[in-house]
């Protein structure tokens, strides 16, 4: 089968042919209809996040089962399901305690780029390829754990749904997890890519007023727009200042989804006394963030969002069901369908911040 593998890091990825092994116990072959290309994947090919190569890279994915593994019950051949990153187990600590966005089953994936029981199924002239995330889903096919598969209804176009594994998840529960958004309570949003819009859904669908969003792309703002902000500003400017005119306290939430430690201060800084600024975007890990120790004492606060702050199967499940009903809109944030064979374009395409989410289609799905 064609993958998109990526050989060492700082090089581009390529298209490859390689060799899959069947599912093993608790684990599912998909057709991957179609991936999303999140920032995440050009950080794992820049060295930015870090993972064993080679690898495969993708971890948006939404497909057809093709096969289950010894012990699945569900989902069957035939299902059409979109991916989670996280199993959501049940059992470790972090999902008693209410936070499966942590579930310790998504060590393997996220960390080794390995699955469950700590190998791959993936070769390249007999050698072990990794998997991102444990999903791999910029290729033809992928084994995947088949706790992470969640059904997608039939009014929800595959091409669609796969945005909701990472980038849709991600931005809704930063808005109503993290940000604890509800009526009455103002957010600005800076950076309107895939999670950006995202948040500014969530922000609509929690009840939120104003949505400031902030990009300084105007066609991106113009979807903002589009999808539930009341307000745009254009970056590049004095942005504190124009977010002022529009909430003079300053903001309940301050959702930062770019990814530079410049940002994440100023979401800091946009906040009125008791807000929280929300760090989506992912920086390098070992860079740091300055902060006016002041605003420590309005009762400002400064978190990071993981994976939607929330169950991950448990809202993949209500985005699908709004999704289905035309509440949340996933044609507007899509910029580019690409065949995989295209799929490196994309990669070039996010090192130049062009247009808005881009979905790969190796079966070609709508």
């Amino acid at each position: 089968m064609r993958a998109l593998l990526l050989r060492e890091v700082g090089r581009p990825p390529e298209l490859a042919d390689l060799e899959l092994e069947g599912p093993r116990e608790g684990e599912v072959r998909l057709r991957i209809e179609a991936s999303g290309v999140c920032r995440s994947d050009l950080s794992v090919a820049t060295g930015v996040l870090r993972s064993p190569v080679p690898v495969v890279l993708g971890h948006e994915a939404a497909g057809v089962v093709l096969e289950v593994g010894p012990g699945v019950t569900a989902p069957r051949p035939g299902d059409r399901v979109v991916v989670s990153l996280s199993p959501a187990c049940g059992e470790c600590t972090f999902c008693r305690e209410g936070c499966a966005n942590f579930c310790t089953e998504m060590i393997p994936g996220m960390v080794r780029s390995v699955l469950r029981d700590g190998s791959t199924r993936l070769r390249k002239d007999g050698q072990p390829v990794h998997h991102q995330c444990g999903v791999a889903s910029l290729a033809e096919e992928a084994v995947v754990d088949a706790r992470c598969c969640v059904p997608v209804p039939d009014e929800v176009p595959l091409s669609r749904a796969c945005l909701l594994g990472c980038g849709v998840l991600t931005g809704y529960g930063a808005a109503v997890h993290a940000a604890e958004l509800g009526p009455g309570r103002s957010v600005a949003v800076l950076g309107c890519g895939g999670v950006g819009l995202a948040a500014v859904q969530g922000a609509r669908l929690a009840g939120a007023e104003p949505i400031v969003a902030v990009d300084l792309d105007p066609g991106r703002l113009e979807v903002a727009r589009e999808l539930g902000a009341t307000h745009a500003v254009q970056a590049g400017g004095d942005v504190r200042t124009a977010i002022r005119r529009i909430a003079p306290l300053g903001v309940h939430a301050a959702i930062e989804a770019i990814g530079r430690t410049d940002t994440i201060a100023l979401a800091f800084e946009l906040l009125r006394p008791g807000g929280v600024a929300v760090a989506v975007g992912m920086p390098s890990a070992r860079e740091t963030v300055p902060i006016r120790v002041g605003g420590l004492f309005q009762e400002r606060r400064l978190g990071g969002c993981v994976y939607g702050g929330g169950n991950p199967l448990e809202d993949l499940r209500v985005l699908l069901g709004l999704a289905a009903r035309g509440e949340l809109r996933l044609d507007p944030m899509v910029g580019f369908e690409l065949p995989l064979e295209d799929a490196p374009r994309a990669f070039e395409n996010l090192r130049r911040g062009v247009g808005l989410r881009q979905v790969v289609l190796p079966g070609g799905a709508r």
